[in-house]
Order: structure tokens, then C-alpha cells, then sequence
């Protein structure tokens, strides 16, 4: 087929907003809720023309067809700890509609004044038409050491 002439790039109005909520729960933990929507104004799709999901978009999925208003949902936590409260662990889960998903925990310590240990796990997974699934092989772990001056 034409691939060059069937694809083509056109300039695309969206509205994007979050909704969200925070709460302060057992002693310095805060849990925040949030709804993230994504709605593509200029949205096709009829027989000959439609918009593709640009963050899926591929030739083994024929070209992944976009959905009108994407939906996500974050849950995020996150508390201080150690004697001084110097140190602090964080949890993110987002939730993509159409199954993908991605969820993140991270610690950090505070060593010394100008030193700071953190660790971080990424994790990905679900339908692989989704942006968040399509990274699955992308999920990681890290460590590392900042030093402040």
C-alpha cells in the first residue's frame, strides 16, 4: 500500500485536566487521589479516515486507532520516616484505561547533611496497546547517592 500517503500528521486540539485529592492520614502519611483525562477535540473516525493513538501507534497493531477521551488514575502515598523524619518512602500506582499500567515505590535516606541514598523500582505491565504496557520491557530498578554542596 501507500504508506507515506496514508499517514499524515494534522495539528489536533486537546483538553487535558486532573481532578485530584490529597489527604494527611496516621501521622505525616499523605494519600493523593487523582483523575487525569485526555480529550483529542478534533477526533476522527469514519470509513476512511481516523486518528491513531500516537503513544501506541504501530505497523504490527495497524496502526492502533485512538480513543476520543483517554482516562487515567493515580493513587500516590507517601510518608516520612527515621527519628527526624529525614528520610521518606513514596508509592505511585497509575492505572490507564484500556489495562496498562505502571506502578513506582521509591525510598530515600538521608545519610548526612549532604548525602542521600535513594532506591527506585519501576514497574510496567498490561496491554501492550497501551503507553504504559508497551514499556513492560522498560521496568527497572535503581540505587543511587546524591551529594549536596
Amino acid at each position: 500500500g501507500d504508506l507515506v500517503g496514508a499517514l499524515s500528521m494534522q495539528d489536533a486540539d486537546r483538553l487535558k485536566f486532573v481532578l485530584g485529592m490529597d489527604i494527611t492520614v496516621l501521622t505525616n502519611m499523605m494519600i493523593s487521589g487523582q483523575y487525569i483525562t485526555d480529550r483529542n477535540l478534533d477526533y476522527l473516525d469514519n470509513a476512511n479516515e481516523y486518528t491513531t493513538d500516537y503513544a501506541t501507534m504501530h505497523l504490527s497493531n495497524g496502526f492502533n486507532k485512538a480513543i476520543e477521551d483517554k482516562q487515567f488514575y493515580s493513587l500516590f502515598f507517601s510518608k516520612p520516616f527515621g527519628d527526624s523524619g529525614q528520610n521518606r518512602w513514596n508509592n505511585i500506582y497509575m492505572f490507564e484505561e484500556g489495562d496498562g499500567n505502571w506502578n513506582r515505590f521509591d525510598v530515600s535516606w538521608g545519610l548526612s547533611d549532604n548525602v542521600e541514598g535513594t532506591f527506585e523500582l519501576n514497574n510496567y505491565w498490561g496491554e501492550h496497546n497501551t503507553q504504559f504496557g508497551q514499556l513492560k520491557a522498560a521496568s527497572n530498578i535503581q540505587t543511587g547517592i546524591k551529594y549536596s554542596f
